[in-house]
């Protein structure tokens, strides 16, 4: 396929914990992430520095989508259109400004119209 996807926090999660549906569906993607991805990803109060690299390693092969004026208003909108907690309205505006289906296992993103989600379940083990 080899698009460009942004990942929900929950996605990198599931692939980090060898979900192989999950790795799979983004294996030889494009991949990108909010800067809130990335923040709660590295900032588990348990997290350990194994933990911390292997989460740091895959940061390193996607693209951060960074805070910007445009997403800072994009994320305004979002959030008052849509009710939606903080870090979900930053990933959701990050994935429209750049024009990017989201992937999450989260439900919460499909009631935004002006997105492209798509919501995917993890393999319970």
């Amino acid at each position: 396929m080899n698009s460009k996807l942004i990942l929900d926090t929950n996605i990198v999660i599931y692939a980090l914990q060898g979900d192989k549906h999950i790795s799979d569906l983004i294996d030889e993607e494009r991949l990108s992430i909010s800067f809130i991805t990335e923040i709660e990803l590295l900032s588990w109060p348990q997290l350990s520095e194994l933990d911390s690299k292997l989460i740091r390693n895959f940061i390193g092969k996607c693209r951060v989508i960074e805070y910007s004026s445009a997403l800072k208003e994009k994320v305004i909108d979002v959030r008052k259109k849509y009710n939606l907690k903080m870090s979900d309205a930053f990933v959701a505006a990050s994935a429209i400004l750049d024009d990017s289906p989201l992937i999450s296992a989260d439900s919460v993103f499909s009631k935004i119209k002006e997105l492209q989600f798509f919501q995917v379940k993890p393999n319970k083990k």
